[in-house]
């Protein structure tokens, strides 16, 4: 019986013994499972085609050993997506795709988070937003476009209600005087584009990565909303809003987080995979053909990045009346 006793002490007192030794004891090694990479938005919008892309990238470089499984969860401009991603708390196998509405929501929908609550993985991008009209639109320059829109309202789409696209919208109206905007939103990016082309709106603001696809054939840029024009090829000649009297830069983050709460090992593999995924020469020329500014931050940078941006659109909300 003493012997027994002995024993069961001895196996009792080896993971204490583990923890005194080597700090805690060991996890699995991450990952051994596929990775849930949740969408915020519709199937062929922007964040819908980066996600994917991003996923075809990881399958080409072998870059995780585990697949990456794409998931829509459209709705509530992100909040769904959003929900869906901070309910599953210590799950290393999430993460989301987010737009600029993982700032802009929380706030003016009063939600209980925001995105402090997440796991920061990377940054990888800044997107663009240009003025787009359909190829045979009235409204050969920015400058006709802002001429007609103080004369009547235009009809215009964009990604949501109250998200970046509107965002965007409403800042042409206070700068230039326009009359409202008559604002239709839309799923995703890819049901603006198709609209747009369509003609059942006369502009949008998608990113080349959402109506590029339909230059030249059937829709134009006016202008730009950046600092620089778009070293694209073929898109030299479109002016920043700036050189047409729309003195606004605006950008989409294309950023990573994770449920609160994961691993540092996991939070660890999937700044890796991104950190790889950053270098691949696939997308730095995907990048190129769209115009995107590579800008890769993670950890405490990337929380700093998120704070500053939620203070621009927390002056940008104000100033619509969506916040107080």
């Amino acid at each position: 019986m003493k012997v027994l006793r002995t024993r069961l002490f001895i196996l009792l007192l080896v993971p204490i013994a583990c923890v005194f030794l080597f700090g805690q004891v060991a996890e699995a090694a991450w990952p051994t499972r596929p990775v849930e990479f949740t969408i915020s938005a519709g199937a062929g919008g922007g964040a819908d085609k980066y996600a994917r892309f991003l996923i075809g990238l990881n399958v080409k470089g072998k870059y995780i050993s585990e697949a990456i499984i794409p998931v829509n969860k459209p709705g509530g401009a992100g909040a769904v997506a959003m929900q869906a991603v901070l309910g599953q708390k210590g799950n290393g196998y999430q993460m989301l795709i987010t737009l600029n509405s993982f700032i802009t929501t929380p706030l003016f929908q009063n939600l209980p988070f925001t995105f402090r609550d997440f796991t920061p993985i990377a940054l990888l991008a800044l997107d663009n937003f240009p003025l787009w009209v359909y190829k045979d639109s009235p409204y050969k320059t920015a400058a006709d476009f802002i001429a007609a829109a103080k004369e009547k309202s235009i009809q215009v789409g964009g990604t949501g209600s109250k998200q970046e696209d509107e965002i965007v919208f409403r800042a042409i109206e206070k700068i230039a005087g326009t009359k409202p905007f008559k604002y239709v939103p839309f799923k995703g990016g890819g049901d603006v584009a198709k609209a747009l082309v369509g003609k059942h709106i006369e502009a949008s603001v998608n990113q080349v990565s959402e109506a590029g696809g339909f230059f030249p054939e059937f829709v134009r840029p006016l202008c730009v909303f950046q600092d620089e024009r778009l070293a694209i090829p073929g898109y030299e000649d479109v002016p920043t809003g700036k050189e047409v009297g729309l003195d606004f830069s605006y950008e989409m983050m294309r950023a990573i987080f994770a449920p609160p709460g994961i691993s540092k090992e996991a939070q660890d593999g999937l700044v890796g995979l991104f950190q790889k995924i950053s270098e691949d020469a696939d997308w730095k020329a995907f990048a190129e053909k769209t115009g995107l500014k590579r800008t890769f931050l993670t950890g405490d940078a990337l929380m700093k990045f998120a704070e500053d941006y939620e203070k621009k659109h927390i002056d940008i909300m104000k100033s619509q009346g969506w916040i107080k």
